[in-house]
This record gives C-alpha cells, sequence and structure tokens, in this order.
C-alpha cells in the first residue's frame, strides 16, 4: 500500500509540473517513484491498444491522433482468429460484441461470372474467434475510452506530430506537435510510432524503409447490397480474365463493402463519371447488375496506395515503429490489422517490466534500447513470413488480369474440386498461417 500511495504522489507531481516541460521543454531525468514517460503516435489499432496497456501498468502515455475523430479515416476492419486472440488477451473481447460487426459465415470464389467455390467458415469451431469484421472506429473509441480509465493515460486527438525531439547526444526524448491553435511539445523517455504506412514517425527518426515491388492499389467504395447478402456476411472474390479482380462484402454497418484490386496506376482506368461499370466488371451478373442500378447510392470511391515493405530496423535510441508504420502489410487476408495487434502483445511483454524497475537514465535507456530490438527480433519471423503468404495469394489475381495459363487451369480446377467438403477444407488449411498466425504470441505481463 505504501508503495502504491509513494507512486500516486510521484505520478500527481509529475502531471502538475506537465504544462510546463510542455511549453518550456525542460527534460527532467527519470528517478525512482516515478512512471515511464511514453508518447504514442497514432490512434490505430496498435496504438490505441498499446497505450492502454501501458497505462494500465502504471506508465505516463499521452497518445497523438492526427484525426479529430476515429472515424476520419479508412482503417482495416477485418479481424481473424489471430488478432481477436490478441485482443482477448489483453482483456478486450467484451468490446468486440459491443461494437457493431458481422461474422462472416463463408468465402465464395466467383470466376468469370460463375461461383466455382464456396468455403464455410467455421463459425461454430472458432466460437469467440471466428473471423469477423467490425466497426473500426466504434472499437477504437470504446479501447480509449478503457484506457482513459488510468489516471497516467492521456488523449490528443486533432494532433498532429511534426518531428522529433533530440538531445545533445542525438537520442530522441520527446516529439513536437501541433493542435488546431497551438504547438506543443510532449518528452518522452521512448516514443512510439504506430502513424501507419506513411509514417512520419519513421521520417523523422531516420528509419528507412524497404519496399516490396508487389505494391498495388485499392479502389474502395460502398453500395446498398442485395437482398441475398443484406442478413448475412459472405467474403465474394470475384476474378474475371483480363479485369481487375474485385472484393465484396456486407460490413458492419449493413452496406456492401467493395474493393477493385488494381496494378500501380490502375486508378487511370476508373478517371471520368462513368467509372462504376469498369468497378464491377468482374462480378457475376445479378451483382453487377443490382451495384448499377443503385448507382446514385454508390459512395464516392477511396483509393488506397497499397505500400508493402519492411524497415530493416524498427528502432533508433528513443524510438520503437510497430504495425504498419514498421511493416507495411497488403490488404490480403486483412494482415495489417491482426499482425499490429500481435506487435502490441510482444511490445507490452518487454516493455511493460522496464516500468516498474528503479533505473536510472543510463541504464533505463540501455535498457529500453534492448527492449526495442529484441522486440524487433520476436515479431520479424512471423512478419516475413506472412507477407511471403500475402504474395502467394494476390499471385492469382495477377494470373486472372493476365489471363495467364494458370489462370485457366484454377478456374477448370476449381469448377471440378469446389463441390467437394475435402477441397473447401484444404483450403482453409491453406491460409491456416494467415488466419491464425505462424509464431506463439502470449501476453505474460499484467
Amino acid at each position: 500500500m505504501a508503495r502504491c500511495t509513494q507512486r500516486a504522489v510521484a505520478l500527481s507531481l509529475r502531471f502538475g509540473h506537465r504544462a510546463k516541460d510542455r511549453t518550456e521543454g525542460i527534460a527532467k531525468d527519470r528517478t525512482e517513484g516515478m512512471s515511464m514517460r511514453v508518447v504514442v503516435v497514432g490512434a490505430g489499432p496498435a496504438g490505441a491498444t498499446l497505450a492502454l496497456l501501458l497505462a494500465r501498468s502504471g506508465m505516463d502515455v499521452q497518445l497523438l491522433e492526427r484525426e479529430h475523430s476515429m472515424g476520419g479515416v479508412f482503417r482495416g476492419e477485418g479481424l481473424m482468429p489471430l488478432g481477436l486472440d490478441a485482443l482477448h488477451q489483453m482483456g478486450l473481447g467484451h468490446l468486440i460484441e459491443e461494437v457493431p460487426g458481422r461474422v462472416v459465415e463463408s468465402w465464395r470464389i466467383f470466376i468469370d461470372g460463375d461461383e466455382t467455390f464456396t468455403i464455410p467458415e467455421p463459425v461454430d469451431d472458432l466460437g469467440a474467434l471466428a473471423f469477423r469484421v467490425a466497426s473500426p472506429a466504434a472499437l477504437l473509441e470504446r479501447v480509449v475510452d478503457e484506457a482513459r480509465r488510468h489516471a497516467t493515460f492521456g488523449f490528443h486527438p486533432a494532433t498532429r506530430f511534426t518531428d522529433v525531439v533530440r538531445n545533445a547526444d542525438g537520442r530522441v526524448v520527446g516529439v513536437r506537435a501541433t493542435t488546431d491553435d497551438s504547438a506543443i511539445e510532449l518528452r518522452a523517455d521512448l516514443v512510439i510510432g504506430c502513424d501507419g504506412r506513411g509514417s512520419s514517425v519513421r521520417t523523422h527518426a531516420g528509419l528507412a524503409l524497404t519496399h516490396d515491388p508487389a505494391g498495388y492499389e485499392v479502389m474502395w467504395f460502398k453500395a446498398p447490397p442485395p437482398e441475398s447478402l443484406r442478413r448475412r456476411c459472405d467474403f465474394l472474390l470475384m476474378i474475371r480474365a483480363g479485369r481487375h479482380p474485385l472484393v465484396a462484402y456486407a460490413s458492419w454497418d449493413d452496406l456492401l463493402q467493395c474493393g477493385l484490386i488494381m496494378p500501380k496506376g490502375g486508378h487511370a482506368d476508373l478517371r471520368g463519371d462513368d467509372w462504376l461499370p469498369t468497378a464491377v466488371s468482374s462480378a457475376p451478373g445479378w451483382l453487377a447488375e443490382h451495384v448499377l442500378a443503385h448507382r446514385d447510392e454508390v459512395s464516392k470511391p477511396t483509393r488506397l496506395n497499397v505500400l508493402v515493405g519492411r524497415a530493416p530496423s524498427w528502432s533508433t535510441p528513443g524510438v520503437l515503429l510497430l504495425g504498419d508504420a514498421a511493416h507495411p502489410m497488403s490488404p490480403v487476408r486483412a494482415q495489417g490489422i491482426n499482425l499490429a495487434l500481435r506487435d502490441v502483445i510482444v511490445a507490452a511483454n518487454h516493455l511493460i517490466p522496464l516500468g516498474d524497475a528503479p533505473l536510472d537514465r543510463v541504464a533505463l535507456d540501455a535498457g529500453l534500447d534492448a527492449a526495442c530490438r529484441a522486440i524487433q527480433a520476436e515479431r520479424e519471423p512471423e512478419v516475413i513470413r506472412t507477407q511471403k503468404l500475402q504474395r502467394r495469394e494476390a499471385q492469382g489475381q495477377g494470373d486472372a488480369r493476365s489471363a495467364t495459363w494458370r489462370f485457366s487451369f484454377a478456374k477448370r480446377a476449381a469448377g471440378y474440386l469446389g463441390r467437394y467438403g475435402w477441397a473447401q477444407r484444404a483450403w482453409l488449411q491453406r491460409q491456416h498461417e494467415l488466419r491464425f498466425g505462424s509464431s506463439t504470441v502470449k501476453l505474460t505481463v499484467g
């Protein structure tokens, strides 16, 4: 009890001096009894959940988000079993049931307009880990609300990160940011960049990104769903020789979420007002006709430039990158959000023990640097494996667009094998690592 009281007093003193720290930029040495200071940039799935875990442990955590609201930016909404498992380990499983969402019931593959393969999802077997889509904005808002219950947590929406702050030795010791009406400076023992594939933290910290040549574009748009898809969530994969592949599913908002997958520069095919016929040209006739009949209700398309790659180093003294900031993922099988959540668990395992240790400045810096390297070493093998599997799955899309012999063979094989249960189970097994992960990730800290 005495230790907790001393810790609370020290935290209150630290919070009392925070405004002065921001305006004058005074760097204070860490002393025993004071919590470790962390600034997390980006309130996406990785940033929000990590901020919660660190604040729950007693760390002084400031979470920066450039948007005014969680719904102000397109975020991944597909939660595979590996991501759901991570949320449950964090004690956030109950949130999944509270936010708008739908459990995916099957995968339906259409080739040249014909439904050649339908794979039921093992919903009953997976239970709480059944693949689903959920409102990312609602989920993140609830995670931030959970974090607000902790006195050491601060949330800064509409706050744009502009640069890192370095000490005389070049170590990053904080961040600079702007709000709607002022510039602020936050000091930190560690800055964590969770600000996505175009990470500003990565750029300003001087960390590089190695690009994968497999990048492409996705044009997202929404439409009213046909009656057959209105009350259930099936994931439709639609490919047609010589056309851009299309994916679609009835999402958490009861609209049909559609994504047209194109090579770099492919958006040029959609120039002009009448882009919709091209966008649905891979769909079966009944779906294309429905969407075109409701063209006045179709949303304006949003272009996602898919950057795939990995940072050779996820850290530099005083900075750590996680999620897409460290390893931008392809949208194939919704791996971005799911791997980011697993990054968070490993990061928490390594960082939280440092927050409880009465370390001096030198020892803390050394411990943080070692922890950041250990996080990358533990997570990188799964990231590399997943990106390899994503490239394998995406190859079929390119074969369809180019109408190669592999596409013709796959079409015949799918038409013949799709009727057999063993073939459906084999398709799911092929996806096993993308659904459940290729390594063991367990939260070992409270």
